[in-house]
């Protein structure tokens, strides 16, 4: 049984409950099995063999967001998604894995030029109001009810991809201060754009020559449905991709990218797998951090009219890298800007990758606490530094008509750039 590989974990929880408070899955329910003691015990219980593996468990297993704030507050520290991800393993290998993922993550995302023209079809049918790819995928059953939400979470679907749309970032400047490996995530290079070109922009007008790695999905969406197999195969897709690169850093604009590039020591065995995987995994470092640490190399516009930005953690930024100062540091330095404190700024916005969509009532109770303190914090711009979190962000800002503006933090930086536009 794969999960014997997770049993030292669950049995080390201690069941003080310390997770209860961080877990937005148990606030919005209050149910003990919605919360990773509970999970855990779900999962000991299985291995155990005191509780069989069955559909009955479904619910449990799968609705857990893998934000990972529990682990801030655990004492053993248990890293409760790898529990999870090992749990879903298991239940996809008894009962079989839904149509759609197997051909999202077997086919679709190893094929991205395919996944391109799905989109621009998508694209051209959420223009004229009449989504082809829509409605196939509901003929089929995809998704079922909740593919017309699935639809109404982007409010437009580029017609070009970032790869495409790459030549359009100007000159940066003369002065080369290191070599930066751009790798582009699914979420901005297929359904924001123009947050990779800021972010381009950015690290030009910053001094660095930028490479664009021709990479694959990081493997996060696999993991977060227990298809580790998928996993294996984008990681190790990846890691000679970017063993190859001579660059300073290997850069991604997206937490969860981010965070999941640093846990490829646990899918890829290439030999002498200790050296080769640090010399890769040490350059890799989120686009924030790296702007915290090229402060100095900024030039900012100056302006005299003062707004109000907070800025929403995105949780593998937060809980699974520990990373918060970076972004704080930048926004604090803006001109015309006023960062205020978001009240848990930390906690999970709902959207997990597609958790939006799979389980649309949970995630839009999650939501709405995100958006009541978004409104309380009276601020203008709402930044963070995750694709999907923005995505999730602006359609509750939209459905609400929250006077807030949802931006990518390099798109924030990039407008006060003495070069941005």
């Amino acid at each position: 049984m794969e999960l014997d590989n997770v049993y030292d974990k669950v049995i080390s929880c201690s069941k003080c409950g310390f997770c209860q408070p961080t877990c937005p899955t148990y606030l919005v329910s209050g149910l003990e099995h919605e919360v990773a003691r509970g999970r855990h015990q779900l999962v000991r219980s299985i291995i155990e063999e005191k509780l069989p593996m069955n559909k009955d468990v479904k619910n449990t297993i799968f609705q857990c967001l893998m934000c990972n704030a529990c682990y801030t507050n655990c004492f053993p520290k248990i890293k409760t998604d790898q529990v999870i991800a090992r749990a879903r393993y298991e239940y996809i290998k008894r009962f079989g894995q839904p149509q759609l993922q197997r051909y999202i993550f077997k086919y679709l995302l190893r094929h991205p030029d395919t996944l391109g023209r799905f989109l621009k079809m998508a694209s051209v049918g959420k223009r004229s109001g009449i989504s082809g790819l829509v409605q196939v995928l509901r003929i089929l059953g995809w998704f079922g009810k909740n593919i017309a939400n699935a639809e109404k979470l982007l409010d437009k679907i580029p017609f070009k991809s970032l790869r495409e749309r790459a030549d359009e970032i100007s000159p940066g400047q003369k002065t080369v201060r290191g070599k930066v490996a751009y790798f582009a995530g699914c979420g901005i290079n297929f359904a924001n754009p123009d947050i990779g070109l800021a972010t381009l922009q950015v690290l030009k007008q910053r001094g660095f020559q930028v490479e664009i790695l021709p990479n694959y999905c990081c493997g996060l969406p696999a993991y977060a449905y227990g298809d580790l197999d998928s996993v294996k195969w984008f990681a190790e897709q990846n890691f000679a991709i970017l063993e190859q690169t001579d660059a300073d850093f290997i850069v991604t604009d997206c937490g969860s990218c981010t965070s999941f590039l640093k846990e490829y020591h646990r899918f890829v065995n290439p030999p002498d797998k200790g050296d080769r995987i640090e010399r890769v995994l040490n350059r890799v470092i989120d686009f924030t951090h790296l702007l915290a640490d090229t402060e100095e190399f900024a030039e900012y516009k100056t302006n005299d009219d003062k707004q109000k930005i907070t800025f929403h953690d995105p949780c593998h930024l937060a809980h699974h890298l520990n990373e918060k100062q970076s972004s704080r540091k930048v926004l604090s330095n803006l001109p015309g800007l006023d960062f205020v404190e978001l009240n848990e700024s930390d906690f999970c916005c709902g959207g997990a990758g597609s958790y939006n969509i799979a389980h649309y009532d949970i995630s839009r109770k999650i939501l709405e606490r995100k958006l009541n303190n978004v409104e309380s914090s009276g601020a203008d711009i709402l930044a963070t530094a995750c694709p999907a979190c923005i995505i999730q962000l602006a359609w509750g800002v939209r459905n609400t008509r929250l006077p807030v503006v949802v931006k990518h933090i390099s798109q924030v930086v990039l407008e006060k750039s003495i070069q941005g536009k």
